[in-house]
């Protein structure tokens, strides 16, 4: 999604979100460094953002994830975001996108992020506020700023930066770009595939206009929070 076709993949389904996901964690990139902990990785789409901030990119994901990518692409440890089998302090940044929403104790999670983070260590955690239901994962929680900054405190960290993603407008539109998911499955799906990949560029790149005029901070798909770890 960074950069290239990625960005300008206008058929592809839910790009209305992903692209404005890869614009703010280029707004954050420069906080990461050193080891970097990118939990719920899938198929590390947006490595390439962090590429030349960070020494080594480390995935952690379930083994039954349906976005893990081939070889080389996907996570180097599979395990729960809950329960990391790393030491304490070990990593410099930690990494969730499209993560805490789909664990059923987000808190859990935070601490976890926090334990393997080092003295000082920077978190990049994306968190939901008005995204649709997921099709198949589990969807517990949405998010508001002030929920979020709540969370990341009671887990020792320190908010330095809260970047909005998309708002209402972006929000209408992955609703019909779902709508229209729904009808492109199933055994005619070859008759379907084409007109509604025309209708995805038309609607994604409508939304995307409308929400860039109508934008509004205090509504948005979901924030990404910078926060550094405060205490041990």
């Amino acid at each position: 999604m960074s950069g290239g076709a990625g960005r300008r993949a206008f058929w592809r389904f839910n790009w209305l979100a992903r692209h404005k996901i890869a614009d703010a964690l280029e707004r954050a990139a420069h906080h990461a460094r050193g080891a970097l902990l990118d939990i719920g990785c899938g198929a590390k789409p947006l490595a390439p953002v962090l590429a030349e901030r960070v020494d080594r990119h480390w995935g952690v994901d379930l083994p039954g994830s349906r976005d893990l990518g081939p070889p080389g692409r996907g996570p180097e440890v599979f395990a729960r975001a809950e329960s990391l089998p790393f030491r304490d302090a070990t990593f410099d940044t930690a990494l969730g996108l499209s993560v805490l929403t789909y664990v059923p104790e987000p808190s859990r999670l935070l601490d976890e992020a926090h334990r393997v983070l080092k003295p000082g260590g920077m978190l990049l955690m994306e968190f939901t506020q008005m995204a649709p239901l997921h099709p198949y994962l589990d969807d517990y929680f949405r998010f508001t700023r002030t929920g979020a900054t709540w969370l990341l405190e009671r887990s020792g960290f320190a908010v330095v930066e809260v970047i909005p993603i998309g708002g209402l407008m972006a929000r209408v539109g992955l609703s019909a770009i779902a709508a229209l998911n729904r009808v492109n499955r199933g055994p005619t799906r070859v008759l379907t595939e084409v007109p509604i990949r025309l209708l995805y560029v038309v609607l994604q790149l409508g939304f995307a206009l409308l929400d860039a005029v109508f934008a509004d901070p205090t509504e948005p798909l979901s924030h990404l929070v910078v926060a550094r770890k405060q205490r041990a």
